[in-house]
């Protein structure tokens, strides 16, 4: 990117330079007549005019140099390895054109070498304020033409051309042409009447491909002779504008014998707290994920940190059973504010209770009490194993007032086809449910003696009376948790 900026004011101009000095040292000061013809090389340097005596030039390769009377070798000369270095002040040469011929000579050939100088007034020579600029930072996604944060004006004070513009260009760091310079006509000019340039984005920037930039930026006289250089270092700040996704949509576990204890002493012969698996998800960002459960359940818990889901009850599961549970789990990032995943992950649980288990001492009796062989009562059993879906936890809001009449329905469970019939699994002190899905107050709600968690919770199982043959057939499960309450609480 070029950017260029008018300096008024005054200033010597340099006289346009000869093309080409060709020295003549008298005669016989040339190469022989019989060798042949030299090649000609040109070399350009820049010189401050404090130079001191000493000062390294230029460096030729190989031996054999001599420097030819150009009418400066009072200022210059070159050593016997190519090694051109100033040899006192170069004051008197300020903004004059000089031009050194120096001769290579070799058993086989002669080549010329012409370097130009410039020797500049190092106070008017051009210059930042600073040569490196850090700090600066932009939003990522910012549109184009968003200034860079904390880079001020970017002017290039000096210069001995006078009227000659300065262009301003971006020479590294800019490979992927994220950034740009354009004219500050509104900043206060300097002595010169030059106004300087800004840092803008050229397009919107993503962090998550760039987080860092260093720039060059650099300033030149009209003439391309005069050159100040700076360093800009540009953060791009993240922005949290992606949201944690996960590695899967759905993910699928089974729980059968090893999820078994029979020794708890709580009684339960599951289990608890065992490890089932776990949900991963990833945020772009780089931010950290937390995890949740889109509903509560009963069965299952899960560690926010890492996504590991952990048995917390026993499933409503007969001997002979195979249950399959469906939970949600949703993912959000740690940052304020929070995003949170587009769609939660489906998380299917299969819990399977062999038929085995019904009892010990029945395995070779069918119903009636008649002896049956191993492969009948087998077949039997297998007849008998049956699978139950659960569906989701549903979490209804109420507050005690709501339970205040015994009898009253507080709301109605959804059937998914005519022919489903409910009954609650176990008895509950709070509710009743009804065959058509009503759920009515049993015994006036006391907020006090709801417990801390203040919830009515109970399971209740479904029966589809279309669903086939046999008394466990069409059935299924589901939870339902009523949160209660004071008056007034509700949203």
């Amino acid at each position: 990117m070029r950017r260029v900026a008018r300096r008024n004011g005054a200033g010597l101009a340099l006289a346009a330079l000869a093309a080409l000095c060709v020295a003549a040292a008298g005669a016989g000061a040339g190469p022989p007549t019989s060798a042949p013809a030299a090649a000609l090389r040109r070399s350009v340097a820049v010189l401050p005019h404090d130079t001191y005596p000493g000062f390294s030039v230029k460096k030729f390769d190989g031996a054999g140099y001599r420097l030819l009377e150009t009418g400066f070798s009072q200022f210059f000369t070159v050593l016997e390895d190519g090694l051109v270095m100033t040899t006192s002040d170069l004051s008197p040469l300020v903004n004059r054109p000089v031009n050194l011929v120096v001769l290579e000579e070799t058993p086989n050939a002669t080549a010329t070498h012409t370097l130009q100088l410039y020797v500049l007034d190092r106070r008017h020579m051009l210059r930042f304020r600073q040569d490196v600029y850090e700090g600066g930072a932009v939003a990522e996604n910012a549109p184009a033409g968003t200034r860079v944060q904390d880079v001020p004006v970017l002017r290039a004070a000096g210069g001995a051309a006078g009227d000659l513009p300065v262009h301003y260009t971006i020479t590294a760091g800019n490979d992927d042409g994220a950034f740009k310079l354009v004219d500050d006509t509104d900043a206060p000019a300097n002595d010169t009447g030059a106004h300087g340039v800004r840092l803008v984005t050229a397009r919107p920037l993503d962090r998550e491909a760039r987080a860092e930039y260093t720039l060059t930026v650099q300033a030149a006289d009209g003439r391309g002779i005069d050159r100040a250089v700076a360093k800009v270092h540009v953060s791009v700040l993240d922005e949290n504008d992606n949201s944690p996704v996960f590695s899967k949509k759905v993910y699928r576990f089974s729980l059968g014998g090893e999820f078994r204890d029979r020794s708890n002493a709580s009684g339960s012969a599951w289990r608890r707290f065992a490890r089932i698996g776990g949900v991963t998800a990833r945020d772009a960002d780089g931010d950290k994920v937390a995890y949740r459960l889109a509903a509560p359940s009963n069965l299952v818990v899960i560690v926010p940190q890492t996504g590991d889901l952990l048995l917390a009850g026993d499933p409503p599961l007969e001997p002979g059973e195979d249950m399959e549970y469906e939970i949600a789990v949703d993912a959000h990032d740690l940052r304020h504010p929070s995003r949170t995943a587009k769609a939660p992950a489906q998380v299917y649980l299969r819990f399977s209770l062999p038929a085995e288990e019904d009892g010990e001492g029945d395995e070779g009796a069918d119903e009636a009490g008649n002896e049956v062989d191993a492969a009948e009562a087998h077949g039997r059993r297998e007849k008998r194993r049956v699978t139950r879906a659960v569906r989701p936890t549903k979490r209804i809001e109420f507050t005690e007032a709501d339970g205040e009449n015994e009898g009253r329905v507080v709301f109605q469970l959804e059937k998914e086809t005519e022919r489903e019939t409910f009954k609650i699994r176990e008895e509950n002190p709070w509710v009743t449910v009804e065959p058509n899905g009503a759920v009515r107050v049993k015994k006036k709600w006391d907020y006090e003696e709801l417990g801390p968690e203040k919830t009515i919770d109970f399971w209740v199982t479904i029966t589809n009376a279309g669903g086939g043959a046999g008394p466990d057939a069409g059935k299924c499960a589901g939870r339902e948790t009523l949160t209660v309450g004071r008056v007034g609480e509700r949203d």
